[in-house]
């Protein structure tokens, strides 16, 4: 009978072995049993949240350039320059306090013969004014009229007005909580119809985030921002799995 916890005895260990591994294996397809019938007890939905929001920051470029001859670079420089203060001064004058103005840019310009290679004849100096606002109807009513920043010797293009939401973070927070609410009761109307009822959530995952114009449909992948429209309407889904 001793000889039976003898594991130096080769018939002994072997058996405990096998006896063990019988053992492991028996656990492991419990629980991949257990798993699987988790698995089947539950249910996979998608819910949505929308809020509608109103801009409430303003961002606008101003693009300032000149053009130069070969040896006469640095009078572009100081049109450029003058022109700048020109339109700060302006700025400041309509209350506009928030606006930076980057360095300024140049390029070489060429022109291409048939046959040769190309001939330098001057140079294009360009700067940015950036102008930032929280007051969006004063910003939009600056953006579209730009003669008070036209002058001679410089042309003045502009890009079109930015315009976003600045609580942004604590919208998608809020979204994101709204939008399990409707998964669940998605979950729910689905159970219902089999004899169901929703338990736990077992997990979640969320979408990106779609900022779209008013009334707009066109979600992507990626997530959308629009920056044109004053009233928006910012979307956040969910994918969530439920326990049955």
């Amino acid at each position: 009978f001793k000889k039976l916890f003898d594991y130096t005895v080769p018939p002994v260990a072997a058996a405990t072995v096998l006896a063990l591994g019988a053992i492991v294996v028996t656990v492991i397809a419990a629980w991949t049993a257990y798993d699987i019938k988790l698995s089947r007890d539950s249910i996979e939905v998608t819910g949505s949240a929308k809020e509608a929001v109103v801009a409430d920051s303003a961002r606008w470029i101003i693009n300032l350039e000149t053009r130069t001859g070969v040896n006469d670079q640095q009078s572009g420089f100081a049109r450029i320059e003058a022109a700048t203060t020109k339109i700060t001064t302006y700025l400041k004058s309509q209350g506009f306090e928030d606006f930076e103005t980057p360095s300024v840019s140049t390029y070489p310009s060429y022109t291409y013969p048939q046959y040769g290679d190309p001939i330098l004849n001057g140079f294009s100096v360009s700067r940015q004014v950036i102008v930032r606002s929280g007051d969006v109807e004063k910003t939009s009513q600056l953006a579209n009229n730009i003669g008070p920043f036209t002058g001679a010797n410089y042309t003045v293009s502009t890009q079109a007005l930015e315009l976003t939401y600045s609580k942004l973070d604590e919208m998608r927070v809020k979204l994101l909580s709204e939008a399990i609410k409707d998964a669940r009761a998605r979950a729910e109307a689905i159970a219902k119809e089999s004899g169901r009822s929703v338990s736990t959530l077992r997990s979640a995952s969320g979408g990106v985030v779609q900022v779209l114009s008013e009334g707009a449909v066109d979600i992507s992948d990626y997530g959308n921002y629009d920056t044109q429209s004053k009233n928006k309407e910012v979307m956040v889904t969910v994918r969530a799995s439920f326990e049955l």
